[in-house]
């Protein structure tokens, strides 16, 4: 069985930088944008979210670090 190498179709060139501006001014259209109300309200799920987590992250390294020292150091005594 024979293997020929077929032949990429090479993308059409687009007239330039204001026909991207149109289409994108376009795109902008469809987009649903979120009331004020919803904004609001997910703006207080990712401050909450990044709070939560920050102290999950500090929490986490803080008992890391102390479990790390009193290993090290031998209880905490040198």
């Amino acid at each position: 069985m024979a293997v020929t190498a077929r032949k990429r179709d090479e993308p059409t060139s687009q007239p330039g930088i204001g026909h991207f501006l149109r289409d994108v001014y376009d795109e902008l259209r469809k987009v649903v944008w979120p009331t004020g109300a919803e904004l609001y309200r997910y703006t207080l799920v990712v401050i909450f979210t990044v709070i939560l987590l920050g102290v999950f992250i500090g929490g986490t390294d803080y008992f890391v670090s102390e479990a790390a020292k009193r290993t090290i150091y031998n209880n905490g005594v040198h």
